[in-house]
């Protein structure tokens, strides 16, 4: 059985448990919350526990009550939800990046106007609601027109990308490639993605219109050794990131690719609201990316209340009771 990484708390107290060991705090989680809470000494911090689960029917989202909805854990922070103009609106986040010198997809307003295969999105929600595509332009199969509230954005190709970032400071990077099934001559693609789910699907449409951009079908038979690119999704039961722990972090030390994103969260720091705290300014954010052909990022958008990743702890705690370990300030104190 392949149980999931990022929602297992689990997970996330091991990662709590390691660092205030070595630190020598002592860490609790409170049964009736879920709260964490530090303490060394008379000193203590409080962090609040968020969950993911369906509240409204069939859209997932993420609260903060421990109740018969949450379905998974998704992190610790030491404040309530944020929410800001770039991470409530795709569109802000584009004009923002590109005022900052970050690369974006290119954007139409309509499918009319678009000159490359694009997809569909809503300009505010989460989770990939909505989003459909890959369409090739000025086709039956495109979309005639969108929504109120949907734009139409650039397909890239690549690689998906998804960035931690504390205080602005790069803490997680996975990049992995776009998902592929392997044909054997035999089998129908419908079936190839089937078997490469660890999960039953319920819902191939969100595979249809990337297997139309690469001349196929769902009952297509792909000759044995044909790669077919299955999903571009992040949030799609083909990315192994759900189930194990795929920090590439230090595996991408001296690349370009990680200077860009480094370069990315200390651009955009500054233009983040945050929270303030007994440590100043703070806050978590996610950035997520297609890494293109070229090895370098494009950035799709940011996130202020994002799934949280284990190995994010280390760097925030650190940062959060610094002032507990500062012995130069204890020895003037005396």
């Amino acid at each position: 059985m392949s149980l999931r990484f990022k929602t297992n708390l689990l997970e996330h107290t091991k990662a709590v448990g390691r660092w205030a060991l070595a630190r020598g705090v002592h860490a609790h989680v409170r049964a009736t919350d879920l709260a964490l809470v530090l303490q060394q000494e008379e000193r203590a911090l409080l962090l609040l526990p968020q969950f993911v689960g369906q509240r409204d029917g069939k859209r997932l989202m993420y609260f903060d009550t421990p109740d018969e909805h949450a379905r998974g854990f998704v992190g610790w922070l030491p404040y309530r939800p944020l929410a800001w103009d770039i991470s409530i609106s795709k569109l802000a986040f584009k004009r923002l990046a590109g005022q900052l010198g970050l690369r974006v997809p290119g954007s139409w307003q309509q499918p009319a106007e678009a000159s490359a295969p694009f997809l569909v999105k809503r300009d505010r929600g989460a989770f990939g609601d909505g989003m459909s595509g890959p369409h090739l332009p000025a086709t039956t199969a495109a979309p005639a027109r969108v929504a109120d509230g949907e734009f139409c954005e650039a397909f890239v190709s690549g690689q998906i990308a998804r960035a931690w970032y504390w205080n602005g400071q790069l803490a997680v990077l996975e990049v992995l490639p776009m998902p592929q099934v392997l044909g054997d001559g035999r089998s129908t693609l419908a079936s190839l993605l089937q078997q490469a789910s660890p999960e039953p699907l319920a819902d191939f449409a969100p595979f249809e219109a990337l297997a139309r951009l690469q001349g196929l079908h769902l009952d297509s038979v792909p000759a044995a050794g044909q790669a077919v690119t299955a999903d571009y999704r992040y949030v799609s039961p083909l990315n192994p990131t759900v189930y194990a722990n795929h920090n590439g972090l230090r595996q991408a030390a001296g690349t370009p690719m990680l200077q860009a994103f480094v370069d990315a969260g200390a651009r955009l720091w500054p233009r983040i609201p945050g929270a303030v705290g007994p440590a100043g300014k703070q806050a978590a954010f996610v950035l997520d990316a297609i890494v293109g052909d070229d090895g370098l990022p494009w950035f799709l958008e940011i996130n202020s209340n994002a799934q949280g990743h284990p190995d994010l702890y280390p760097p925030m705690l650190e940062a959060l009771c610094a002032p507990w370990f500062d012995t130069s300030a204890t020895q003037a104190a005396a």
